[in-house]
């Protein structure tokens, strides 16, 4: 069994990459999140500024917890994602062990 290369393994991540992605855009609790904060971003447009990088002092209260929320949001998806993404290589190991035999 030949080892694949660097550009095979990326293409393989990306796969799996996109369909751990597909699968969390069903899951209700995923999606409310992601409505979340695409309704904070649309009521308060100075948010994108920030992940882009734009230092900024925060001109209201209202202002600083609506980025305290996107900011929430973002990190509670960017955690399932990354989870989805565990799982799924633990089930991919399990698959390639149990094929050559080592299960």
């Amino acid at each position: 069994m030949a080892i694949p290369s660097k550009q095979q393994l990326e293409t393989i991540f990306d796969e799996i990459e996109n369909e751990v992605t597909r699968l969390l855009r069903i899951r209700e609790s995923y999606l409310s999140l992601v409505h979340k904060r695409v309704e904070i971003q649309t009521q308060y447009p100075f948010i994108q500024s920030i992940f882009e990088g734009n230092a900024m002092i925060f001109s209201s209260d209202n202002e600083h917890r609506a980025w305290l929320d996107v900011k929430q949001t973002y990190d509670e998806t960017e955690r399932m994602e990354r989870m989805a993404l565990y799982f799924q290589g633990h089930a991919d190991c399990y698959a390639y062990l149990r094929k050559i035999g080592a299960l």
